[in-house]
């Protein structure tokens, strides 16, 4: 956390807080966007959703956000004024060089998607990032055209990020993490399965398609072209989901897949290598080498063969997983209490 006892943002019952968000899109990033407009409001802020490339203004937000929002403002829209509040997230660090006035805050839900953001790709590994870019947070410095200030609020999602963060002596730091769709909730968990081994064909496809390749004979299903009720229906019928993507940030897949009844099996990329963020036993997690390839398809086999033994070592992930909606509340109840 930042420094003890320094509180910097300045909220009175005049402050808007401006939330950020690209338009239109749905993906994990943007529902936290709206989740976090949705909490803030609920606690007496005037919070707002607003958008980015929103080139045509009658577009409308996305029907999956009503649940949280009803309305947006646009990014012109903003009040450049001291009292008022900008929440911008990592993939548009420019956006801290264009106002004068406002209180900025930077909102790092991934690592690695501000570096590709900023023409870095390739700059990290499954540790986390190498040691070249040990010294890219000095003050105001510009990385790839875009300022990063070491000395606004800087709010993190996961571990991951928080650890990247001090590494790089960001002052002010605190945790703003998300939760899952509640619709995960309203079910319990199926004790009938079929043995399917489900994957997202955006994350790891490289290294899944070796998988797939040495055990032809598992059901391998993707994750693709589905509304989250399909994707739920999915879940709640399937045994393992693997994940050997990067992890910029703490994914939902691995939680919804969790809280589903899924064993989940993923690599040590980005945020999938800190326990705080993926809280499962080493067993699960591997390094995404041609050499463990035999070990991770045993281990698939042993989740659909032994389901409930080895379905049971989840237990304290979904207590997690359940425990998030009350951490996100209170990590805004924190927000809007650091003003002096």
């Amino acid at each position: 956390m930042g420094e003890a006892g320094k509180n910097i943002l300045q909220i009175t019952k005049n402050t808007i807080i401006y939330v950020v968000c690209p338009s239109a899109f749905k993906t994990g990033g943007t529902e936290l966007a709206h989740q976090l407009v949705y909490e803030m409001c609920r606690q007496g802020a005037d919070a707002r959703i607003t958008y980015y490339n929103n080139e045509n203004k009658a577009n409308e937000i996305n029907p999956a956000f009503f649940c949280y929002v009803q309305k947006f403002t646009d990014l012109s829209e903003v009040v450049d004024t001291e009292e008022n509040v900008l929440i911008i997230p990592e993939i548009r660090p420019d956006l801290q060089g264009k106002y004068k006035k406002i209180q900025r805050c930077l909102w790092w839900m991934s690592v690695n998607n501000y570096f590709k953001r900023n023409g870095l790709t390739g700059y990290y590994n499954s540790l986390g990032l190498k040691r070249t870019l040990i010294h890219l947070f000095q003050g105001h410095i510009k990385i790839g055209g875009y300022p990063v200030n070491r000395e606004i609020i800087h709010f993190y999602q996961s571990e991951y990020a928080h650890r990247f963060l001090m590494k790089k002596k960001v002052k002010y730091c605190y945790p703003l993490s998300d939760y899952i769709n509640e619709i995960y909730f309203e079910k319990g968990i199926k004790s009938t399965r079929e043995d399917k081994v489900l994957y997202n064909p955006q994350k790891g496809m490289e290294f899944t398609e070796k998988l797939m390749r040495t055990a032809p004979e598992l059901q391998w299903t993707p994750i693709e072209n589905m509304t989250t009720e399909e994707v739920r229906e999915l879940l709640q019928k399937s045994k393992v989901y693997i994940d050997f993507g990067t992890h910029p940030g703490k994914d939902r897949f691995p939680r919804e897949a969790a809280i589903s009844g899924c064993c989940i099996i993923t690599g040590r990329r980005g945020a999938a290598n800190y326990y705080e963020d993926i809280p499962i036993g080493n067993e699960f997690k591997y390094e995404d080498k041609d050499e463990n390839i035999e070990k991770i398809i045993q281990k698939i086999k042993s989740c659909i063969n032994d389901y409930s033994a080895e379905n049971s070592k989840f237990q304290d992930y979904r207590e997690f997983i359940r425990a998030e909606h009350e951490r996100f509340k209170e990590d805004v109840r924190t927000i809007l209490a650091i003003a002096d």
